[in-house]
C-alpha cells in the first residue's frame, strides 16, 4: 500500500498582471523577452525535472540571462515561464494570465523593461476595477 504524504493544491489563482509602458517599444521588448524565457524554460527542464534535488542553474541558462541583461533572475523565476500562462500585447500594454501564485519572474521582466504593474485576482476583480460582488449587485438591482 502506498501512502501519499505531501501538499498540493489546484492552481486556481486566476491572476492577471498588467504592465503599462511609456512606449510600444518597451512593451514589445518585454513581450519578446517573455517569449525567449518561455523557450528557455521549456528547453532546459523536462516534465520530470521537479523531482531532481539539483537546484543549480544550468550554465546555458545563466549565459542566456546574462545576454538578456536579466541579472536578478534565478532558476525559480525562469521556471514560471514553463508553466501554463498566456501573454498578450496591445500597443503599450502587456497582459499576462496565469493560475500560478509564483509570479516573481513575470514581475521582474515587466519592471526590468520599465512597466507600471497592476496585479489582481479575476476571482474578485475585473479590469474595470469592479469587484465581483459589485457586478452581481448591479445585476440583482437591475432585475427588480
Amino acid at each position: 500500500m502506498r501512502i501519499w504524504n505531501g501538499y498540493g493544491s489546484e492552481h486556481s489563482m486566476n491572476l492577471v498582471l498588467i504592465g503599462r509602458f511609456q512606449t510600444v517599444t518597451g512593451a514589445k521588448a518585454a513581450e519578446e523577452c517573455m517569449e525567449a524565457l518561455q523557450a528557455l524554460a521549456e528547453a532546459v527542464w523536462s516534465d520530470d525535472d521537479w523531482r531532481s534535488p539539483e537546484e543549480r542553474m544550468p550554465r546555458d541558462l545563466s549565459d542566456a540571462l546574462i545576454k538578456m541583461k536579466l541579472y536578478d533572475m534565478g532558476r525559480a523565476d525562469v521556471d514560471v515561464f514553463g508553466l501554463d500562462h498566456s501573454v498578450t500585447r496591445t500597443t503599450e500594454t502587456v497582459r499576462i494570465w496565469t493560475d500560478e501564485s509564483e509570479i516573481q519572474g513575470f514581475l521582474k521582466v515587466l519592471l526590468h523593461h520599465g512597466a507600471k504593474v497592476e496585479v489582481f485576482s479575476r476571482h474578485e476583480w475585473d479590469e474595470a476595477a469592479t469587484t465581483e460582488s459589485e457586478t452581481s449587485n448591479r445585476s440583482d438591482n437591475g432585475s427588480d
